[in-house]
């Protein structure tokens, strides 16, 4: 039986949870896993021995963690270890190399993962593919005044954030009003100047991030001044199947529920079916148009990765579509959640259908990395 590996990065202090938040996740990672005839282990950098080439994984046994024994490196990585946490990025990246020059595949390359937190690079490399992607650009208060000379609505975030830290918006009204907004304030001020100045202000707070902020189009199903709805945007999963083909495995929408700039679940958003938001929006026709585009476009995203970066496992898309329709990817994912989908299945507000339905897609894609890994481990 083929050893499937998950990097991450133990929790000691959290009982009941060796791996943190994570640790639940994973317990699906074990089981989803044994139904395909894979043994997956869970460890972090700390327990991987380079010189014995061997690891101290635990897995999961009859519901419980167990602690296993010194054994040899998995055939199989799946990374979900940090990339950008100063303490824990570091050792997880000697890990990634001793796999690397070992010759052990992973389900996501270390190659995409790295790429994937520069939100700069990744809207370059899908534009130049022929991906729609917003205009972005370094932030400093040059391109910001072009930004706002240009466009009535604009965000400022961070070029390797998550989770929506650090992210501003900017909207033009009228009367040379703009409105700021971030997570935890609104700031409303007249004339591009006191706008530059108060968000090169609130970007110099952010000292740990290292490599600066970005300063990009924002893109609207209504004009951001003047919405009748609450702002949102698609999350799509792309994943290999155990065919090694991609397959949109599920999307759902992410609402905004409080007045700040970002659709992140961690900042109070709610995951909702999509095809009701859009159809509020924009009638049910375009709703299937639009819903077409972004599976294509994301299709494409895949396949411009794949071809700079080799064999890809799965991909996390967030996509906004525009007042006419068209969607636009707004970020990429290397380490996609799942919450989006659990969210709606065990929803209260949700039709049983669609829990259930719901329910099988998250089921699907916590399995699919493991369907890949097993092509990963087949002889030639």
């Amino acid at each position: 039986m083929e050893t499937v590996g998950i990097l991450t990065r133990r929790a000691p202090d959290e009982q009941g949870r060796p791996f943190g938040p994570p640790t639940g996740f994973f317990e699906e990672c074990c089981q989803a896993a044994a139904v395909l005839g894979l043994r997956t282990v869970v460890f972090d950098a700390a327990d991987v021995d380079s010189r014995e080439g061997t690891v101290a994984p635990a897995t999961v046994v009859d519901g419980r963690w167990v602690e296993c024994a010194r054994e040899p490196w998995p055939a199989v990585i799946y990374d979900r270890a940090p990339v950008l946490d100063p303490v824990g990025s570091p050792a997880a990246n000697r890990a990634r190399g001793l796999f690397d020059r070992a010759g052990i595949p992973f389900v996501n390359p270390r190659s995409f993962i790295c790429l994937a937190v520069d939100k700069l690079e990744i809207c370059r490399r899908m534009a130049a593919g022929g991906v729609v992607v917003p205009r972005t650009g370094c932030l400093d208060e040059r391109a910001l005044r072009t930004f706002l000379a240009r466009y009535d609505h604009v965000y400022v975030k961070p070029r390797a954030g998550s989770g929506g830290t650090g992210v501003m918006e900017i909207v033009r009204g009228g009367g040379g009003r703009h409105v700021v907004r971030t997570e935890a304030a609104t700031y409303e001020l007249r004339g591009d100047q006191p706008v530059g100045d108060r968000v090169m202000e609130l970007a110099g707070r952010f000292h740990g991030e290292s490599r600066g902020f970005l300063v990009q189009r924002g893109i609207s199903a209504e004009p951001a001044d003047n919405r009748r709805f609450k702002r949102f945007d698609l999350r799509l999963l792309m994943q290999k199947n155990g065919q090694a083909r991609w397959i949109l495995t599920g999307l759902a929408a992410r609402v905004s529920q409080t007045g700040g700039p970002t659709t992140n679940l961690s900042n109070g958003a709610r995951s909702e079916e999509a095809e009701p938001v859009l159809d509020a929006l924009y009638g049910r026709s375009l709703r299937k148009e639009i819903l077409h585009r972004a599976a294509e476009a994301s299709f494409a995203a895949c396949g411009i990765l794949e071809a700079e970066l080799g064999p890809i496992g799965e991909v996390g898309l967030d996509i906004v579509p525009d007042a006419a329709g068209t969607p636009w990817i707004i970020e990429i994912n290397a380490r996609p959640g799942r919450n989006v989908f659990r969210r709606i299945a065990h929803s209260a507000d949700v039709p049983a259908p669609a829990r259930q339905r719901y329910g099988a897609i998250r089921r699907r894609a916590v399995a699919r990395p493991f369907e890949y890994a097993k092509t990963l481990t087949a002889p030639g």
